[in-house]
């Protein structure tokens, strides 16, 4: 039985400026020169719209030379399915769109192709992933990492076979999902030239040195939540695995967020929670914790990252930890510690809570686990 294929291609442009014709030249001219805008002029979103209906129309009347011609994306399609694109009906197809005007409406053009050949489509379109500028892009970079992180090993889980479609993509981004491939894709595939012949990268068997980063697990977990630093109080890290700027701070870099999205499991799956700025632990947290799933440890201690790194961010104040959505930080009516300090909580996950209390910028952590710690917090 064949496999199951999740397949993520890359959109450009192509889709518009294929089906622009011999007197449409100064239009090719404004179309790329917005690309990276996320907004267009009234005049050029209206030509966007009228190219967008000659595209489908031309998709859906042309023969299967006739489409891959008019688009990158389906160049690549075809090329994966021996030009049967039937053959993909049980596969789901992500589609990555720039953060853009014209990303999203080329994104719209290709999902309705291919649903209407009875494709499963998704799409995706990772905050600022964009060329507009350089810092732009790099949160463009880290968004789809995330999405990459979240989604990917859960249809891997699933049996299915990872392919990554880059026929379509602007350089920049190709070279970042080149290896970004190596470890979330099985396959990376090309069309060769100007060609219909397939170009299939396999997936490589790389390895992370995992034990030198595990005396960094404070630093990356908590800079993988925004957190920046000083440089100096990060100068051992390895510094492909950060970005400094001119003033000497120091965050993630895109590709030390690649990396420690795919270490972390192996670095935060510890007996004991890692000793985060501002927090501190009880006996019976600690038990908690030691009782809690490798899984659940993981996820706690990115939360404790987090939760740490607001902390530091707003000096102890937890009034960050409210304005946080995810965490929902509240405290317990009528509830109490020995010596009459106010016992809150906070979010873990949808069924799983820390209580806590507060005092001098500190975190007290006091229970971990499902709602029942509410009846003994």
């Amino acid at each position: 039985m064949t496999r199951r294929r999740l397949v993520v291609s890359t959109v450009g442009i192509s889709v518009f400026l294929k089906v622009l014709k011999e007197n449409e030249n100064n239009w090719r001219l404004q179309l790329n020169k917005a690309a990276n805008d996320r907004q267009l002029s009234e005049e050029l979103q209206r030509k966007v719209e009228e190219l967008a209906q000659r595209a489908k129309e031309d998709l859906r009347q042309g023969d299967v030379k006739d489409r891959r011609e008019k688009s990158a994306e389906l160049n690549g399609l075809y090329g994966i399915y021996g030009n049967d694109l039937s053959v993909g009906k049980a596969d789901m197809h992500c589609l990555i769109a720039t953060d853009t005007a014209l990303g999203r409406k080329a994104a719209d053009v290709i999902a309705d192709f291919l649903r209407e050949n009875g494709l499963s489509v998704a799409i995706h379109t990772p905050d600022d992933l964009s060329a507009a500028t350089p810092k732009t892009f790099s949160k463009g970079i880290k968004a789809l990492i995330k999405w990459c992180e979240e989604i990917i090993p859960s249809y891997r889980d699933n049996d299915f076979h990872v392919i990554f479609n880059l026929t379509a993509a602007f350089k920049a981004l190709q070279g970042y999902l080149n290896v970004m491939g190596m470890f979330y894709a099985d396959e990376i595939v090309y069309i060769f030239e100007q060609s219909e012949q397939l170009l299939t990268i396999p997936r490589l068997p790389l390895q992370v040195d995992i034990e030198t980063l595990r005396a960094h697990r404070v630093e990356l977990a908590m800079m993988a939540e925004g957190h920046i630093f000083a440089q100096e109080e990060v100068a051992s890290i390895p510094e492909g695995l950060m970005d400094v700027d001119e003033r000497g701070n120091a965050c993630i870099s895109d590709w030390g967020l690649l990396i420690w999205k795919r270490v972390r499991h192996s670095l935060l799956n510890d007996d004991e929670p890692l000793r985060f700025p501002r927090l501190q632990y009880t006996d019976t947290f600690r038990r908690d914790f030691k009782q809690a799933s490798p899984a659940n440890r993981v996820e706690l201690q990115e939360v404790l990252a987090r939760v740490s790194h607001l902390l530091e961010d707003s000096g102890g104040d937890t009034a960050a930890l409210k304005r946080h959505h995810g965490l929902q930080y509240e405290i317990y009516t009528n509830k109490k510690d020995r010596d009459g300090r106010p016992i809150g909580h906070f979010r873990v996950s949808q069924g799983r809570r820390i209580s806590c209390t507060a005092e001098n910028g500190m975190l007290q952590l006091r229970r971990y686990g499902e709602h029942s710690i509410n009846d003994n917090p």
